[in-house]
């Protein structure tokens, strides 16, 4: 969600000097002690381990291993699996976890494993988390559940959010937007998931293109050291800070227990899932014979938000992609770069390096504002020479990404990953925008294979066929046209007037130079 899914939600109401004397109220960091924990070591039994060593043993010296999740069903199988093997440590680092069916079946399961022994870490971004303290100070209730929040709100109403961020906009506007899962120091995942129907093809509105990419070997250690440097941060804190401490034990038990059983109302969306946990042997097994090998590095964005200056991921992105000397190809949902990357590009296309940018349509767009901050700089990128493509909402791929038996009415494109050369890749979380250049904190893999990269650019030549995508062009005239199949249009596609008519006016405001 993007600044103005905040604001949004504003109604005038005379509260606003309470609202002020609320958001004076300072929240009191995290004391460096009893509340830091680290991650336990890999775990030295169990089918994580069995199946991770099997996997290292046949990598070179500072090699990974790594699979790309494409498809939405896998993407949601591979995360169960990894709870469901679990003997030892499951951390995960969500931006967004919807309260839906998949949401809730990950919250099942997670709770199983805790129940079995399993220590589990729950890191959410605070952003929509409003009215659900309840629910996760009842998970965080159970002895081997611990949930923590990122850079909340002092207030926990959705009103008293609003009159907040008015107040204390500069730190609040700071998200932590990684997707990040760990499973007994052995497997790893991170990309552009979050956790909800629509990331895992079960929403019927509309599901995403997405992708996620899992990691097992030495690699997986940084992404431990990550998570723990978030986890142990300033500005994360228990859930717990925010419930009133007259809530009973008993109480939040059985919350945790209604907050458990829900996901079954949802069983017949779930049908392509195991609903209970389940044995994944042969799941691991495939898995031995399908990685690509290479040598990884991660990058990260501090989470000392408050600094003026904080280590950020987009300056190594940016080396990333200078780099090319034939080819890059940059996916991202939403493309608001700055006139320095601009310039970059225009630089490569120059030396004669292809430069392809895929990105979505308005049409396509589930964030009609940051459609707004991106269209002032197709004709500039077509100028510096890049081919553009904006993704189709009903592309031929939406087989890949909706799961049965949802029947979705359109596909959005989340994918953040570029490649280099046919060798060198990127998958992560961040957009090219000035939220995740400047504001949101990022994580992803930059990561030398060529295995790997060839599978990855054979992903997004997919993406950017006739059938899935629209290639912008300029016409003889020098009006922009779009072409894809069956037909070229004269004018961006849009899903309809209305959000042609929501587009204009939201192109007059200035938060699109924060999207």
């Amino acid at each position: 969600m993007h600044l103005i899914g905040v604001i949004e939600h504003a109604r005038p109401v005379a509260v606003v000097l309470a609202a002020a004397l609320l958001c004076g109220c300072a929240l009191a960091p995290a004391e460096p002690g009893e509340a830091s924990t680290y991650a336990a070591a890999p775990a030295g039994h169990g089918v994580l381990q069995q199946y991770g060593n099997r996997i290292e043993t046949e990598l070179g010296p500072e090699e990974s291993a790594y699979w790309l999740l494409d498809r939405a069903d896998s993407a949601l199988s591979v995360r169960l699996a990894l709870v469901d093997e679990a003997v030892s440590t499951l951390d995960f680092q969500y931006f967004i976890w919807e309260p839906d069916a998949s949401g809730r079946l990950v919250l099942h399961r997670l709770i199983h494993a805790a129940d079995r022994g399993v220590r589990v870490r729950l890191l959410l971004d605070d952003l929509t988390l409003s009215g659900k303290d309840g629910e996760y100070a009842a998970l965080d209730s159970h002895p081997l559940i611990e949930v923590r929040t990122f850079n909340p709100w002092t207030s926990r109403s959705r009103i008293g959010r609003v009159f907040e961020f008015m107040f204390n906009g500069r730190r609040l506007n700071h998200r932590m937007h990684m997707k990040t899962v760990l499973a007994d120091g052995r497997f790893a995942i991170i990309g552009g998931r979050n956790i909800g129907d629509r990331y895992f093809g079960l929403y019927d509105e509309f599901v995403q293109n997405d992708l996620d990419i899992m990691a097992a070997g030495p690699i997986v250690a940084d992404v431990a050291e990550s998570f723990d440097i978030y986890w142990n941060s300033a500005r994360s804190y228990s859930i717990t800070d925010f419930v009133s401490g007259r809530k009973r034990r008993e109480q939040l038990e059985g919350h945790t227990a209604r907050f458990e059983r829900e996901y079954l109302d949802e069983s017949e969306r779930l049908s392509a899932f195991p609903l209970e946990p389940a044995g994944w042997r042969d799941y691991f097994e495939a898995l031995t014979r399908t990685f690509s090998p290479g040598i990884g590095t991660l990058e990260y964005d501090s989470p000392a938000i408050d600094e003026r200056l904080p280590e950020q991921i987009y300056a190594p992105f940016v080396d990333f992609v200078a780099a090319a000397r034939e080819e890059v190809i940059l996916a991202t949902a939403y493309f608001v770069p700055d006139a320095q990357f601009v310039e970059l590009l225009g630089e490569l296309v120059s030396r004669g390096v292809r430069v392809v940018i895929l990105t979505n349509s308005l049409a396509s767009n589930n964030h009609t504002i940051a459609h707004t901050g991106y269209k002032r700089w197709r004709r500039r990128l077509l100028d510096v020479g890049a081919e553009l493509y904006e993704a189709h909402p009903e592309a031929q791929s939406i087989l890949y990404y909706a799961t049965p038996p949802t029947d979705p009415d359109m596909l959005g494109f989340h994918s953040k990953a570029a490649v280099v050369d046919r060798r060198w890749s990127f998958v992560g979380s961040p957009n090219i925008d000035p939220r995740s250049m400047r504001l949101n904190t990022e994580i992803g893999f930059f990561i030398d294979s060529e295995a790997l990269a060839a599978e990855l650019a054979s992903l997004l030549e997919r993406d950017i066929a006739p059938e899935n995508a629209w290639r912008v062009t300029e016409a003889a005239g020098g009006d922009l046209q779009w072409i894809g199949n069956p037909r070229t249009l004269k004018r961006q596609p849009a899903r309809g007037f209305g959000q042609r008519v929501i587009e204009f006016f939201l192109s007059l405001l200035p938060l699109k130079k924060q999207v």
